[in-house]
């Protein structure tokens, strides 16, 4: 499996879960697990366009980082390397 589609789906799941457990974490319920069922079926396609847009945006960015950086001015990218040390 290409990486770039790899990391993208990681990413997907990460944002699945951290948009289901981060509010009802936040909310503080003593009883959290049928919380998060209770988010799960009231916001699933709002979960579903949020993740595969992650994906979608994690992919294009993996996919276009060379040809970008391949653009820039040979300053910018000394600059960065300097800021790194």
């Amino acid at each position: 499996m290409d990486e770039h589609i790899f990391v993208a789906l990681i990413a997907a799941l990460v944002n699945l879960v951290l948009s289901i457990v981060v509010p009802c974490a936040l909310k503080g319920y003593d009883n959290f697990l049928p919380e998060v069922r209770l988010m799960l079926e009231r916001n699933r396609a709002a979960l579903l366009t949020s993740s595969v847009l992650t994906a979608l945006v994690v992919y294009l960015a993996l996919k276009a980082a060379p040809m970008i950086k391949s653009e820039l001015p040979d300053s910018v990218l000394n600059l960065a390397q300097l800021s790194r040390r």
